[in-house]
Formats: C-alpha cells, sequence, structure tokens
C-alpha cells in the first residue's frame, strides 16, 4: 500500500449552488461536504466514479461536473492530465483544496446537482489491479469540454469495451471531414475560433435567454453535419469568465482594481509581500493600516472605517516565503477623500520601484526627477526629502552600501583576478584593518601599455563624492589612434605623497620602468615628490593646460596671449620658442617670470629631454575624470566595477572596428601598409600645407626644403629634419613630404618612424578581452581566508549641503573672475561696480562710491 504521503488530502462538495462573492463565484451552501484522500496516480475515470459514490450521485440524471478552484480562478476536470495537476497541486498544500461535484440536467444551463445513492460498489483506488488508463474523448463547445456518456459511467467492463469500439469507429468514419465539421460546429455555437474553448459562467438570465434565442435564430447549419451524440452535451456548466478587475467605490466613482494580490499567491519575503501590497494601493489611491504583522502572519484593512477590505496572509513552506490566505478584494469607503502624500509612498517602495533606473551609473536621476515621474505615472505626490532618501536607497539595492561594500572589496579583486589573468590588485590597511587604499590594473591594459602604445602615462587625481569621501588615482595613456586606454586605477583617501608613491610603486611593479618612460601630470607637489622616488629615470613633462591656469592666478592678463602661450608650448624647435617667449615677456612680464621659475624643460616640448610625441596636456584624464564623475558617488566595489564595464565595452568596440571602420584607408601600393585614421588626418594636413614648398638637392639623400619663411634641411637617410618636428612625433613633416614628391614617390607612408600609427599594431592593441566577475552569489571564494577590509573612519562632516556639480580646481588654479568693463578691474560686472561718473565735473572721470562731499 501507498504511504499517505502519496495521497493529497482534499474536501469534496457537492449539492451547492454558484454565487457571486468577493473573489468571483463562491460555491455556498454544498449539502455534501467530505474529506477524503486519494491516490497520486489516480486517473480521470476513477475519480469521477469515486467522487460519484462518495457524494452519493446517481450518473444517469445528467453530466458530471468537476473542477476546483486556484487563486480565484475554477479550474475544470476533464482528463487524466488534469486530474495529475490537481493532484500533484493538492499534495503540497497544507490545507486540503476543495472539489466541486455536481451533475447537471441536459438542457438546463443551471442545474442543481442531484444526490441519489449508487447501489453497486465503485472501484477503489487503492486496488491497483483497478487502475487501468481509459480512453478519453472530449469535445469542445461554447460552454466548454463536454463528456460522452459512455465515460466515466460505472458499467460493466465487458460493456465499456464494447462502447469504446463503437466510439472508435465513429471516429475514423469521421477523420476525414474532422476541419470540415469543426467549421460547421464553431459556427453552429456561434464561436470564434480562438474562442471555441471559452468559458463563461457568469451569464445573467437575461443573456441566457439572448443566447438561445441566438442559437434557434441561427441559419445556415444542418444538423446533419454535427457529431452524433453532440446534443448530448448541451447544459454542461459554463466556467467562471474572467474576472472584471473595474470596480466602484461606496459614492460610484469606478476605480481599476489591481491584480497583484489573490489567495493562495505566494512571495518569496514578507519584504516582497508588503511593497506588492504597497503598489496596490496605490495603482487604486486607497490606503491601509496594519493590524498584526510578526514572523509567521501578517494581516492589513483599510485604513478608512467601516470598510471591509482586509487581507491576511501567513509564514508559508518556510525559508521566509508568505503566501496570501485570506483576501477580500472590495473597498466601500470612498474614493473621493484625498491623499496629498500617500502614506505609503516611503522610500522603500520608492527605492525599490526605481532602482532600475540606476543601474546605469552613467544615467542622472535626480530628487525631482523621480517625484515627477511617480507623480505622472501614478498622480501621487512626493515630498523632495522622500524622493532624495528613496534614491540613495534605490542605489544601495543595486550597488550595495558604502560601508558594505568596503568588506566585499576583497573578495570582489580576488575574483576580478581569477576572471582576468594578469591581473594586479593590492588593498593597503591601517593598524586596525581600516582601508587605507587599493591598487586595481586589468591584466589586458598592462600589455597592451607595455607592448603597443606610445611610452607615456598621463597621471590624475579626481575627487570621491559619496559617503566615504577620498581621491581616485588614475593612470592612462593613448594608443595610435589617440585614443584613451586606462591603464591602472587606484582609491586612497587623500592626494598625499605617501599615498601617490604606494600607488605608483605598484604600478611600478606591473610595468617596470620601460625606456625612454614619460609621465604626464600637473604641478602638484606630491606627484612630482613620488614619481622621483619610484621612477628617477623617467621623465616627467607637465599639463601645459594647468600650468596656463596656474599662471593666470598671478598674470590674468594672458588670457588675451593664449596664442604666443601655446606657441611656446608647442614649439620643435629653440628658435621659435625664443621668440615666443620673448613676446609673453614684453606684454606678460609677471606669467613669463612664473613659466621661467616652473623650469621650461618641464613644459616646453623643445627643451623638454625626452620624447613627449604630440601629447601636450592631460585632458585625456581629466576625460575619465569628467566621465565617472556620477560612478564616483557610488560604493568602491560600484566605482571598481564601472571601470572595469565600459573598458570591457571600449576594447570589444574597438577591436570591431580595428580602427579602420568607416575609414578611407590609404594603402601602400608596393609595402601594402595601412595607418589609423588620426594618423592619416595628420599626414593629410601636412601633405596640404606642404604643397608649394620646393626641394633642392644637396648631397646623397640630404635635401634642403624652401617653405617661404624657414628653410629646413632633410637625411632621408637617417630619417631626420631640422624642424624636428618628424623625429619627435614620429609622423614625416611636411619637409620630408616634399622631398618624397621631387623623388617621385606616389605616397609617403613609408616615411613613419613609429610602429604606433600602424593599424596592425592597433588591431594587436585591443586583441586582448576583459571578462566579468558575475553576481555576488557565483564569486569563488580562497581556500585561504582573506582578511576583512573595514571602512575608513568619517573624520570629519563637510560642512553645508554637498557641492555635486562644480568641478574642483587643481593645486594653485585660480578660477576665472568677471571682468568689469567700467573700471576693467576683476571681481564684479558694470552693475555692481564701487566707481560712478561725476555728473558734477559732467566728465567720464570716475569716482569711488561714497567718497562725495556732501558739503
Amino acid at each position: 500500500m501507498s504511504s499517505s504521503e502519496d495521497k493529497p488530502r482534499l474536501y469534496l462538495c457537492s449539492g451547492g449552488k454558484w454565487a457571486a462573492g468577493v473573489d468571483g463565484l463562491d460555491y455556498v451552501e454544498p449539502t455534501v461536504r467530505k474529506g477524503v484522500r486519494l491516490k497520486i496516480n489516480s486517473t480521470f475515470k476513477h475519480l469521477v466514479n469515486y467522487c460519484c459514490w462518495k457524494c452519493e450521485i446517481d450518473r444517469s440524471s445528467g453530466q458530471v461536473h468537476i473542477c476546483y478552484k486556484h487563486e480565484g480562478q475554477l479550474f475544470q476536470i476533464t482528463d487524466d492530465e488534469d486530474v495529475s495537476v490537481f493532484l500533484q497541486y493538492a499534495n503540497g498544500l497544507e490545507d486540503p483544496p476543495e472539489v466541486y461535484v455536481d451533475v447537471y440536467v441536459s438542457g438546463e444551463g443551471d442545474g442543481a446537482g442531484t444526490s441519489n445513492t449508487i447501489n453497486e460498489e465503485p472501484m477503489y483506488l487503492d486496488t491497483e489491479s483497478q487502475i487501468q488508463q481509459s480512453h478519453e474523448t472530449s469535445y469542445r463547445t461554447d460552454f466548454g469540454y463536454g463528456l460522452s456518456d459512455s465515460y466515466p459511467e460505472v458499467v460493466p467492463e465487458t460493456q465499456q469495451d464494447q462502447q469504446q469500439e463503437v466510439q472508435e469507429e465513429e471516429d475514423e468514419d469521421e477523420d476525414e471531414d474532422e476541419d470540415e465539421d469543426e467549421d460547421e460546429r464553431r459556427k453552429f455555437f456561434g464561436c470564434a475560433e480562438d474562442e471555441a474553448h471559452v468559458l463563461d459562467m457568469g451569464l445573467s438570465d437575461e443573456e441566457d435567454e439572448e443566447n438561445e434565442e441566438d442559437e434557434e435564430n441561427e441559419e445556415g447549419v444542418e444538423p446533419s453535419r454535427l457529431r452524433p451524440g453532440l446534443d448530448d452535451y448541451f447544459g454542461i456548466p459554463p466556467l467562471i469568465p474572467t474576472p472584471d478587475v473595474s470596480t466602484e467605490d461606496s459614492e460610484g466613482v469606478p476605480y481599476r482594481r489591481s491584480q497583484r494580490l489573490s489567495i493562495g499567491k505566494v512571495f518569496d519575503t514578507k519584504e516582497k509581500l508588503i511593497l506588492e501590497v504597497g503598489m496596490k494601493f496605490i495603482e487604486e489611491q486607497f490606503e491601509y493600516k496594519t493590524k498584526k504583522s510578526c514572523t509567521k502572519r501578517y494581516e492589513i484593512a483599510c485604513a478608512r472605517d467601516h470598510c471591509k477590505w482586509s487581507m491576511k496572509a501567513k509564514a508559508y513552506g518556510g525559508g521566509g516565503m508568505f503566501m496570501v490566505t485570506d483576501l477580500v478584494d472590495v473597498h466601500k469607503c470612498s474614493r473621493t477623500q484625498l491623499n496629498p502624500n500617500h502614506r505609503h509612498a516611503n522610500q522603500r517602495l520608492l527605492g525599490n520601484f526605481f532602482k532600475t533606473k540606476f543601474r546605469n551609473s552613467r544615467r542622472v536621476l535626480t530628487p525631482k526627477d523621480m517625484a515627477e515621474d511617480f507623480r505622472e505615472q501614478y498622480g501621487v505626490t512626493i515630498p523632495y526629502a522622500t524622493a532624495w532618501r528613496a534614491r540613495w536607497k534605490a542605489i544601495t539595492l543595486i550597488r550595495g552600501s558604502h560601508a558594505e561594500s568596503f568588506t566585499r572589496l576583497p573578495m570582489y579583486l580576488y575574483n576580478l583576478e581569477r576572471a582576468n589573468p594578469g591581473t594586479i590588485t593590492s588593498i593597503r590597511t591601517d593598524s586596525s584593518g581600516r582601508f587605507a587604499e587599493c591598487f586595481v590594473a586589468l591584466g589586458v591594459a598592462i600589455h597592451t601599455f607595455l607592448q603597443n602604445l606610445r611610452p607615456v602615462l598621463i597621471i590624475d587625481a579626481a575627487h570621491l563624492k559619496g559617503e566615504y569621501l577620498g581621491t581616485m588615482f588614475l593612470v592612462v595613456a593613448m594608443d595610435g589612434n589617440n585614443n584613451i586606454v586606462p591603464v591602472a586605477l587606484g582609491v586612497g583617501r587623500s592626494e598625499t605623497a605617501d599615498e601617490w608613491t604606494w600607488f605608483l610603486n605598484k604600478l611600478k611593479t606591473c610595468i617596470g620602468e620601460p625606456r625612454g618612460l614619460v609621465f604626464m601630470s600637473d604641478r602638484a607637489a606630491s606627484i612630482n615628490a613620488a614619481i622621483t622616488a619610484i621612477f628617477p629615470n623617467a621623465h616627467h613633462a607637465l599639463c601645459c593646460r594647468h600650468l596656463v591656469m596656474n599662471v593666470r592666478s598671478r598674470a590674468p592678463r594672458i588670457k588675451k596671449f593664449k596664442t604666443p602661450y601655446w606657441k611656446a608650448c608647442k614649439a620643435y624647435t629653440t628658435r621659435v620658442f625664443d621668440r615666443m617667449m620673448n613676446l609673453l615677456q614684453t606684454v606678460v612680464p609677471e606669467g613669463a617670470q612664473l613659466m621661467q621659475e616652473v623650469g621650461v624643460e618641464r613644459w616646453s616640448r623643445a627643451h623638454f629631454p625626452g620624447q613627449r610625441f604630440n601629447i601636450m596636456t592631460s585632458n585625456s584624464a581629466e576625460s575619465i575624470n569628467a566621465l565617472s564623475k556620477c560612478a564616483r558617488k557610488l560604493p568602491i566595489v560600484g566605482l571598481m566595477e564601472y571601470f572595469r564595464e565600459f573598458q570591457q565595452e571600449w576594447y570589444f568596440l574597438r577591436r570591431r572596428k580595428g580602427g579602420l571602420e568607416n575609414i578611407n584607408i590609404l594603402v601602400l601600393q608596393e609595402l601594402n601598409h595601412q595607418l589609423t585614421e588620426w594618423a592619416q588626418k595628420k599626414i593629410h594636413k601636412r601633405i596640404v600645407k606642404s604643397a608649394t614648398w620646393t626641394a633642392h638637392g644637396i648631397g646623397y639623400d640630404k635635401w634642403e626644403v624652401r617653405d617661404y619663411g624657414y628653410n629646413a634641411e632633410v637625411d632621408m637617410h637617417h630619417r631626420n629634419c631640422t624642424c624636428l618636428k618628424w623625429q619627435v612625433s614620429g609622423l614625416p613633416c611636411g619637409h620630408a613630404i616634399t622631398v618624397a614628391k621631387r623623388l617621385g614617390k606616389n605616397d609617403v607612408f613609408y616615411l613613419v618612424t613609429q610602429p604606433y600609427y600602424m593599424a596592425e599594431l592597433y588591431k594587436a592593441t585591443y586583441h586582448g578581452v576583459i571578462r566579468p566577475v558575475g553576481p555576488a552569489e557565483t564569486w569563488h571564494y580562497p581556500q585561504n581566508p582573506i582578511p576583512t577590509v573595514h571602512p575608513p573612519l568619517i573624520i570629519k562632516r563637510p560642512v553645508g549641503r554637498p557641492k555635486v556639480n562644480k568641478r574642483r580646481p587643481s593645486r594653485g588654479e585660480s578660477r576665472s573672475q568677471q571682468k568689469c568693463p567700467r573700471c576693467e578691474e576683476y571681481g564684479h560686472i558694470s552693475s555692481q561696480c564701487p566707481w560712478i561718473p561725476s555728473s558734477a565735473r559732467g566728465s567720464s572721470q570716475l569716482e569711488p562710491i561714497g567718497t562725495v562731499d556732501l558739503n
């Protein structure tokens, strides 16, 4: 015999009637109600026999109808598959479900069940020999699935076999006309092809009469074309229609009922249940109050007095799940009462509602935007403070809290190294285990810089804007197409010499000290000290953009002479540099003096001891800082993941392009070389500029080129020119291009002296791939436990409202000032000028306000 676990419990109900209830139709006033157990492998035939025997139903009085209710919907049981699904469903419930068994007399649309005793002993489900599969035949009508008279009536086995054989012969005769008969049958019942299985049980008496009249008046259908015995299925009870979600309140104001809740619906956690309830009440414009809330039960009711709306839920199946056990989903209160600030539109609900919109950290969604979007969608007004807290709640749900992020950082970096071989990461903590600094360099980026990029590194720092303030350290390089390539990233507490030294020391373990290495940065003393200590053989160049901004703080007039300043910075020869500096010395002597004090060898290309190519500013690092403006508000793991994500995207897109998409590729006819787009444009400009120049021979491979302003000497054998542009940039200058034309060359791309601009090397730059780390649930854990990192201490909270949109100036940099057109002084505009014309003298002489003699 089978165990009790294989026999689901259920209640058999019969002899009742259907009435409109809160949750659709309810089966009320049953005359028979019995608790039974059924075997899990029972068939439909045995279920019908057992139900008729248990409920004392005479099957000869009409058709047997069996159904059950789940989540407010009625499900009819018509075959073995339906029985199997129902028993599996019932076996997983704590409370036995109800099964409704009735007999409907043919021709009666709402027949009532009759109770007659069956004299014959039914086949018990526990008898294994008596459980046999039966042939099923069902037909679709406008009421639903009908059952033939021969199935599943309790008759001797031989008679069942005879009836089955007769039915099979009839089915075989009609196979050829099946499609035609199906169309005629649909026409007879007046239902569309996709609606032939729809069941309608909610018809009123008047609608029933109208349907009967339509069937009587229908023309064009011959009874002989119908299936034999089809008229036996009239009167089968219809199923419940799709519930109408529109209803009215006590004042007659219509509203659309939300379908977020239903009896039997299971939620993974109580938190999710509360969120669904909150969204339901916001959609319906009602409010609720909590009557009981604990780890086992959750009961709420409408906040309005005398309203019958209520819901009960209880813990289900362990693991924190909750199931709705009782629901009265009809409000008797009025919706005309205003809810200007909805009590359930709190930061928890709004945070869950908006969290998907914060997955992209580059998207800016302000609290004001959130409140406006929610008001337009649901008509609920949200205070700005609530929207602000909801915004941080949403970010926390997506990225985690700032404090927890420091704890997760070691595991994230460990899995980052596993996913991307060659990656080097490091974390430094203080004596108490609190975070001090971290370093991350992807293996692909390290290999790319050492093998394919110019040996120039641009370094910079940017301030973090999250809960824990700090500094982000960044190292980038430039590829042959002049694109930005991030090399390393770090986070520290402040921009000090000690932290820069630790960061650059970790960078040195990744790249070593390549020959001719050049660092580009601003004038920060901490950076200069760290580079001198860690990379003594490297050259340190200053950003010309930061330099001019520093000079403006002491010599504002240099703003009018930007052209000679930039020509002095970018000059390839000392002759051009000296001419521009003499001009600046004349017009802005204080600015020229400051530029001399800084050291011309650090910012002038003509005096720089190394090779900085065409890189004159740190704008590439500043661009990454601007790109990460919103990401710098995220927790530290979110910040690291943000950089990994956009590097992965950049490598993928540039690898697909190969630097050659939508580019007019210039191919050498003999050597078949290709250049990147940026290099092609540079050379094209020099070709146009040198179109009128002339070349004159001097000796073997030596030429004089006259450019109507400066005569240069070109050595084609050693690939150099006295203008120095060819040697410094690696691309042929206009003088070399003029000589190539004189020699009858069809192209000049073979004159490129540096391989960084070749398309093949550009493709190799992005040959590697950057792989994702994956969600925290899939992370790998090392055998040896990783030390826990605690968040740093917040020593002092900044005063005032956080300023999130203003860039902080670099050290020594001054902000631009307004200049008054009246007095030509800085710091104010004309409407605020402290000087006014002297009307007494009738002249344009200015006098300060407050100095007029009243005597």
